[in-house]
């Protein structure tokens, strides 16, 4: 914690923990650096709950603390539980939304503190909820001396007797109220009305209250110990806060009065209902559906059957037959004669082979049946005839013949033999 907790130097807050730190030093003095929120930091124990009680100073500067919690079901309950010290001082300082409990069991409850038996609070101001038994107030729980001067609350406060909006007892003419007002809900469960709870303050043996206000429809009252009650028309109204600094202290804007040092109030959002009436005609709708048809379509294809007969590769002998030659042939003797001699000649057969090469067509792969085909091909192949029956309901196919031919050819040899004798 920064600062040296003298008047010129004070400790500084800005966190839960250096709020909680407060109870090291009950005599120093304090400043609030910024708001701090309480709401992860658990049950909060008050400050000066027991001997020695606070005696110190806490300017929050126009910060809040937010989320306070506690719960206690002994001694006096508040941020702080008792004050005592006619200087100190708790000014500047917002409570907002927290929720203080002593149960049914403890005494002396209020959201600043749970006693203020001397000392001042000023310029505060409280809101959210404050429970106890007896002595149970919106700032205060016990008043026996001391100052609250330009605070208000706007708590809801539960207890059994002697409970008030502001206040909830107060045993003295010491005991200063001052420009303050309360608007919040006040209840109190004692059976009859020997202390009944008060708008403002719920009992006191005796009081000084100046210039201060409740409200008589919020809170559900129309008693208090002192001040006066008013509607929330006129709580809401600047005239009727008679005396009130609203240059540098107070501010208005149409609502309860604020606080300057804490700026304007954000106000909540307002929930309106506004019913509207249509005078429009109903507006028909023809939704035409067009649905997508999933059709499974089948080709069906009759069977081309086309049978081939087929020669294959053939060999065959062919012989040629040449005609004996004849050969004359002179012949000169020393003696002249004339002869005539038959030559045979003898030339080996020509051979000539035939191959024919033809394309053979299996069966084809098409989305549709097998097909066959017959082909009847006569050997020579002067005429070929195809006959093919096709039955075709979508798909078109296709089939193809080709036919290599070939040719023979016949060589003739002719040879000539002389003899000479």
């Amino acid at each position: 914690m920064l600062g040296a907790g003298t008047q010129s130097n004070p400790y500084i807050i800005s966190t839960p923990q250096d709020l909680n730190d407060i109870r090291n030093n009950l005599t120093a003095y304090y400043e609030l650096a910024n708001d701090i929120d309480m709401s992860s930091f658990g049950n909060f124990i008050p400050i000066g709950k027991v001997s020695p009680y606070f005696r110190g100073y806490l300017d929050g500067k126009g910060y809040k603390i937010k989320n306070l919690t506690i719960n206690e079901t002994t001694g006096y309950v508040g941020l702080f539980g008792y004050i005592a010290n006619d200087s100190s001082y708790i000014r500047n300082l917002g409570l907002e939304d927290c929720n203080i409990s002593g149960g049914t069991v403890s005494n002396w409850c209020g959201a600043i503190s749970g006693a203020l038996n001397h000392g001042i609070i000023e310029n505060c101001y409280a809101s959210g909820a404050v429970t106890g038994k007896y002595m149970v107030g919106g700032l205060v729980g016990q008043f026996p001396y001391g100052t609250i001067k330009n605070s208000y609350a706007n708590v809801n406060v539960t207890g059994f007797a002697r409970v008030g909006g502001l206040i909830g007892y107060s045993t003295s003419v010491n005991s200063i109220v001052e420009n303050c007002y309360a608007n919040g809900i006040t209840v109190h469960t004692e059976t009859g009305t020997a202390y009944p709870a008060g708008g403002l303050i719920g009992d006191a043996v005796a009081i000084t209250v100046t210039n201060s206000f409740w409200d008589i429809q919020s809170s559900g009252l129309t008693y208090s110990e002192g001040g006066t009650g008013k509607t929330t028309a006129e709580m809401k109204t600047q005239s009727t806060y008679v005396g009130w600094d609203f240059n540098s202290v107070w501010g208005f804007n149409n609502d309860y009065p604020y606080l300057q040092v804490f700026g304007l109030p954000v106000a909540p959002p307002k929930v309106v209902s506004i019913s509207l009436t249509s005078h429009s005609l109903p507006i028909t709708s023809t939704i035409n559906t067009n649905k997508k048809v999933y059709k499974v379509t089948e080709s069906i294809l009759s069977r081309v059957n086309a049978y081939l007969n087929k020669e294959k590769r053939t060999e065959r002998n062919v012989s040629t037959y040449s005609l004996s030659l004849h050969t004359s042939v002179l012949k000169s003797n020393r003696t002249v004669r004339n002869s005539t001699q038959n030559v045979n000649t003898y030339i080996l057969p020509i051979f000539s082979s035939s191959q024919r090469h033809s394309k053979k067509i299996e069966e084809l792969l098409s989305y549709i049946k097998p097909i066959q085909a017959r082909t009847d091909v006569l050997y020579p192949l002067n005429t070929n005839v195809y006959n093919a029956y096709l039955n075709v309901l979508e798909n078109r196919s296709m089939a193809s013949y080709t036919l290599n031919t070939s040719q023979i050819n016949t060589i003739e040899n002719p040879s000539i033999v002389e003899v000479i004798e």
